[in-house]
């Protein structure tokens, strides 16, 4: 793809110096040698890093065979626990990686290859042909690949319907510290769950949002735990043996009753008198910390590709956008060493959605998603500007008489500037290519199964399920105008008797409900490194169809499907869009002449 190990740069710059300056004696001499030294290596690394910023799929081997799987599930010996230290985390996060980010000569090198069209990192490695994202340990593709009723996407990870009620739930563990209280239940059929509640003073805020959120990025492709809020009374409950709590000065003694009842007394009751808690039912496997977003686990041979480096945790950034989740900290994600087909080996998930869609564990913050916890330049802005400037998250409000929803707008939303309480080093590295297949996916939920998802929640007010439905409705249009504006949404081409069709995902998803829009394309055959005959003039039409015979040739030449297949076995198709102004970027889609399907894209 292109990349360029800076490793290698600099260790080869460094040679050439050092040989340099043992050729110059003199004091003046070996000034102006070194200068001229450390020149020329700037200048090799500049154009290695500006070609590295130009790199895309051209001059890749086409194949008839498109890849969908990273064999990433392959028996390994059980990984250690991990453990990061949150405040070191929050430290390296906030302020060491952003720091090696700057003073990266090729990051900042490629900088300035994107005036030029380049990106700043290089690309995605967790990416088909196609710039599809494997299915993985990491991500499964769904929702945008594959068609999902209201039902499916309703349903979630698990059965959809949390632990079960043909008995009591039995306490095995208790959770008395962190910002709410909760415990450990087993229910009649031996399940295990977390039993969590809301802050107090923000009743269904946190636990709803929880499973919205739960259930999209399920449908979305992540893994994730089966979340359901739930309603019980305390005749429902009943301690189990040998339970024991821990004390607030680290000691543990045996779980009674009473304890029961002063960890319900603290939180909030509906008016019924039930009690209302999100379930998150255990994952299988044995849990072994968090994932990180940058680098590798270094005790799983079957983890590759650098974090960092991944679309699936790049185009995050985008669903996290549009979901408000801004605590994505390491933290909230947990690696699991499951067993599989007899096979044992590492699975990744993302875990705990309380801080999202404008609600938080210490209750809603309007500041969230919009400014890093530590955040030099908004502060020094405030105090620079002496209050003339009005930072744009002071504007915002909840929505009165429906106390479970928090700061959750779409008039202040900007999708590509949201913020987490800590930078995220897997965002910072997230490109164009990253963020229009986040939009593809975010774009390919209907307005019918965002509704299903939001009233599955449980909020006992339907006004607060309108309120969030027609609030995500309204981001994803958001996304999707910002990301396609960017890369144009033609996607699906297929070709048949001599005609490519293809699809416009932002007509077709009514991003654009105010332009009709109008495409024009050429096409060329072409081998398997992508040469290519003759192309065609371009074409003007009005939908997404385009007769291949009925194209002019360009200079006379004959386009014809070739006599001889093997020759050239590719159709090389490339397409525009046109909504209101100006024609957008090329989409070239490469197309086997066999099979009529695509493999391969360029963007």
């Amino acid at each position: 793809m292109g990349v360029i190990n800076p490793r290698f740069v600099r260790t080869s710059g460094a040679f050439r110096s050092e040989d340099r300056r043992r050729q110059v004696h003199s004091t003046t001499g070996s000034l102006v040698g070194l200068i001229m030294c450390r020149t020329s290596a700037l200048v090799l690394l500049f154009c290695l890093a500006l070609a590295a910023s130009f790199s895309t799929s051209f001059g890749q081997t086409l194949s008839e065979t498109v890849l969908w799987w990273d064999i990433d599930d392959q028996n390994i010996e059980e990984p250690r626990e991990r453990e990061p230290n949150i405040v070191w985390d929050g430290v390296e996060d906030t302020v060491m990686r952003p720091v090696g980010r700057f003073f990266n000569p090729v990051r900042q090198v490629r900088r300035v290859g994107t005036i030029f069209g380049g990106d700043h990192v290089s690309r995605a490695s967790d990416i088909n042909a196609l710039g599809e994202v494997f299915n993985s340990s990491w991500f499964t593709n769904r929702i945008g690949l594959f068609p999902m009723s209201v039902d499916e996407v309703v349903q979630g990870p698990g059965t959809g319907q949390g632990p079960d009620r043909s008995g009591k739930w039995t306490i095995v563990s208790a959770k008395t510290e962190g910002v709410t209280p909760g415990f450990n239940i087993k229910d009649a059929k031996g399940n295990t769950y977390l039993i969590k509640f809301d802050p107090q003073g923000y009743l269904e805020m946190t636990t709803c949002a929880g499973v919205v959120c739960t259930k999209i990025f399920h449908a979305a492709g992540y893994n994730v735990p089966d979340d359901v809020t739930v309603r019980f009374r305390r005749e429902d409950l009943v301690l189990g043996e040998d339970v024991r709590i821990k004390l607030k000065d680290g000691s543990r003694r045996p779980m009674t009753d009473a304890d029961i009842d002063e960890i319900l007394n603290s939180v909030d009751r509906l008016p019924s008198g039930e009690w209302f808690a999100i379930s998150s039912k255990f994952l299988s496997g044995r849990p072994i910390g968090p994932f990180n977003y940058f680098g590798t686990r270094g005790d799983d041979p079957n983890d590759r590709i650098d974090h960092k480096h991944r679309r699936s945790l790049r185009g995050l950034e985008i669903f996290a956008s549009w979901l408000n989740h801004f605590d994505t900290k390491q933290h909230n994600s947990l690696d699991m060493f499951v067993e599989e087909d007899g096979r044992q080996f590492v699975k990744h998930y993302l875990i705990d959605f309380a801080s999202t869609l404008g609600s938080g564990a210490k209750g809603p913050q309007p500041r969230h998603g919009y400014e890093f916890t530590v955040d030099l330049p908004a502060s020094m802005g405030r105090l620079f500007s002496l209050g003339a400037y009005e930072t744009t998250w002071r504007k915002r409000s909840r929505p009165e008489g429906l106390p479970a929803v928090g700061y959750f707008d779409a008039k202040y939303y900007n999708p590509a500037g949201f913020k987490p309480l800590q930078p995220n080093t897997a965002f910072a590295n997230r490109t164009g290519e990253d963020g229009y297949w986040a939009a593809k996916i975010i774009t390919a939920f209907t307005d019918e199964q965002i509704d299903g998802i939001v009233q599955s929640a449980g909020y006992t007010d339907p006004r607060s399920a309108e309120y969030i439905g027609k609030i995500l409705k309204a981001r994803r249009n958001q996304i999707g105008k910002r990301f396609f504006d960017e890369i144009a949404p033609l996607e699906f081409f297929v070709l048949d008797e001599g005609e490519v069709r293809f699809r416009d995902l932002g007509h077709e998803r009514g991003i654009y409900p105010r332009h009709l829009p109008l495409y024009r394309s050429r096409f060329a055959f072409c081998d398997s490194d992508r040469k290519a005959r003759a192309w065609s003039d371009w074409i003007e039409t009005g939908d997404c169809a385009v007769p291949l015979r009925q194209v002019p040739a360009t200079q006379g030449r004959n386009l014809n499907l070739p006599q001889n297949e093997d020759d050239l076995p590719f159709l090389a198709f490339e397409a525009q869009v046109r909504r209101a102004e100006g024609w957008s970027e090329s989409v070239t889609a490469y197309l086997s002449t066999r099979s009529g399907r695509t493999v391969a894209m360029e963007r």
